[in-house]
């Protein structure tokens, strides 16, 4: 009798659940490391985005870039917006790939109407920079933009200067940003190569 009283006892006690203060420190301390996961978790989240953000203006400056030096490279006229000491857009002529006919094309940036804040660089067929046929939309979300001409010499012409003769070399400054909630904006400032118009002979 006395042994099965004491084999109760024994049991009761193994089967016994966890005390208050075992539940509280188990509670916090899973408390610490879900919260340290999560921070993780969401920096990680935040990287990528600013990562996807640099990498978005690095293709589409990069690529605009390209363009430009292409019909710079062919270019044997370049007219830049006819008034006022900022250069807001420029034409080149270029000519076909049998010389027999010359096509132009514009570049220049005009209010983003995503964001009205931004500037958006283009590229359009034709000296009208208003036209909407065949406009491309080469960079978005830019801070900032600037033509930069030079002479054959490679000094910068100032751009007060109105004619653009003597003018050997073209080049972009462009400021680009990017942000979404929650994460910090991304800005990067980019300069194109100096290029040179080749078939324009000074």
């Amino acid at each position: 009798m006395m042994a099965s009283s004491l084999n109760f006892l024994s049991r009761s006690k193994r089967s016994r659940g966890f005390t208050l203060v075992e539940v509280l420190i188990a509670a916090s301390l899973g408390s610490f490391i879900l919260a340290g996961t999560l921070t993780a978790f969401l920096m990680l989240v935040r990287s990528g985005v600013r990562i996807s953000n640099y990498s978005m203006m690095e293709s589409q400056t990069r690529r605009a870039f390209e363009q430009l030096g292409i019909d710079a490279r062919m270019s044997n006229n370049f007219a830049r917006n006819p008034s006022g000491s900022v250069v807001t857009y420029f034409t080149l002529t270029i000519p076909n790939n049998s010389l027999t006919a010359q096509t132009q094309v514009t570049y220049g940036y005009e209010t983003d109407p995503e964001d009205t804040t931004k500037l958006r660089l283009f590229r359009v067929p034709g000296n009208n920079v208003a036209a909407t046929v065949g406009r491309q939309i080469l960079v978005n979300r830019v801070s900032a933009v600037t033509f930069l001409r030079y002479d054959a010499a490679g000094s910068p012409i100032p751009g007060s200067t109105i004619s653009d003769a003597g003018l050997k070399h073209v080049q972009i400054s462009i400021s680009v940003t990017r942000s979404d909630i929650g994460v910090a904006a991304a800005t990067q400032v980019i300069r194109s190569s100096a290029f040179t118009l080749r078939n324009i002979s000074i």
